[in-house]
């Protein structure tokens, strides 16, 4: 059985970001770059700076990290995290901390420390064996991501919403 993550801010954030796409929404891809800077100080972090023109780049990032998320395999997870700092030029650190713990580092611009950031969080989750907790919800149409925390390690949707909309879909068919 995988260990659940460390609670991280960064790793709240690579949620929050992923999550502008919400196909329950009225508007499913809710990215804009204030949003970004919202999330970002939501979760303790600097804004990045980004600018209106970074927003396609930005989506892009966000389509890769979901692509983790979504990954069959640590395989597949390891693949689009290693595509991610090599195109943004990724430089690992070790940082002094209780424990001493890696971050990735660099990238020229706005878009590269967004993507250098978010995908250093991921990558610790997965050097800590936790590769697994990190899914995609279940529930039709949402495709929302999440960590799941669990001891059991047996979530299989987003939220209370998702859980409770599918178990009464599931309801109404058995009743038909």
């Amino acid at each position: 059985m995988s260990k659940v993550p460390a609670a991280d801010p960064l790793l709240g954030f690579v949620l929050d970001f992923c999550n502008t796409y919400d196909l329950l929404e009225d508007l499913p891809d809710r990215l804009s770059v204030p949003l970004v800077d919202r999330i970002a100080a939501h979760h303790g972090l600097p804004a990045f700076g980004l600018r209106a023109t970074d927003l396609e780049p930005v989506r892009e990032v966000r389509n890769h990290l979901y692509a983790v998320f979504a990954a069959t395999s640590v395989e597949d997870q390891v693949e689009v995290l290693n595509e991610l700092f090599s195109t943004y030029n990724a430089v690992p650190r070790l940082v002094l901390d209780d424990p001493v713990r890696i971050v990735a580092t660099g990238g020229e611009g706005a878009v590269a420390r967004l993507a250098v950031t978010a995908a250093g969080a991921l990558a610790r989750v997965l050097a800590d064996g936790s590769a697994d907790r990190l899914r995609t919800c279940v529930g039709d149409p949402c495709r929302c991501v999440y960590v799941d925390r669990t001891k059991a390690n047996r979530q299989r949707f987003c939220c209370e919403l998702c859980n409770d909309r599918m178990a009464s879909a599931a309801y109404r068919r058995r009743n038909r």
